[in-house]
């Protein structure tokens, strides 16, 4: 049994170092594009059209205004089983990874990520004495779930789709 346990976390140590590896290749592949120089040629033809006199504009905002929208990710990973398992999560959705040990199933995390245009990836693994359900939920939506065979690993992970 002990050499199974070894032979799981060695198996999530492997997955957590390729996904790091694919998120330093997604984050540093392409360079950004540098800004073209813009040069000015020649004297103007006219002149500058005259200003008008300053003016000074007040308005009265109303004291009831709607909290502003967010657009933040609101991602929930869940462990399913029963007993304890190891976990290995994505927690920020950059490929900073953590592992806890020995997790009463069922395990439940809750993460607030900002959204920065690209859509983030997502990674939660699991692995128990017995079968063990991996599920991540956006804005309470199951995005993806996985349900392993008695102590072996599940994966839940991939790249959202934009919103």
């Amino acid at each position: 049994m002990a050499d199974r346990q070894l032979i799981g976390r060695i198996a999530i140590a492997g997955i957590v170092v390729a996904a790091l590896a694919t998120c330093v290749v997604l984050l540093n592949g392409g360079e950004e594009p540098q800004a073209e120089g813009v040069a000015v040629v020649g004297e103007p033809t006219e002149a500058a059209p005259s200003r008008g006199p300053d003016r000074t504009i007040t308005r009265t905002l109303s004291q009831a205004q709607p909290p502003p929208v967010s657009n933040d990710w609101q991602i929930a990973y869940e462990l399913v089983g029963t007993g304890t398992a190891t976990v290995v999560y994505d927690s920020n959705g950059l490929g900073l990874v953590h592992q806890e040990l020995q997790v009463t199933l069922p395990w439940r995390k809750e993460l607030t990520w900002k959204n920065t245009g690209t859509p983030p990836t997502v990674q939660v693994m699991g692995q128990g004495e017995g079968a063990v359900e991996c599920r991540v939920t956006v804005g309470g939506t199951v995005v993806t779930s996985e349900k392993s065979t008695p102590g072996e690993v599940a994966t839940c992970a991939g790249r959202l789709a934009p919103s």
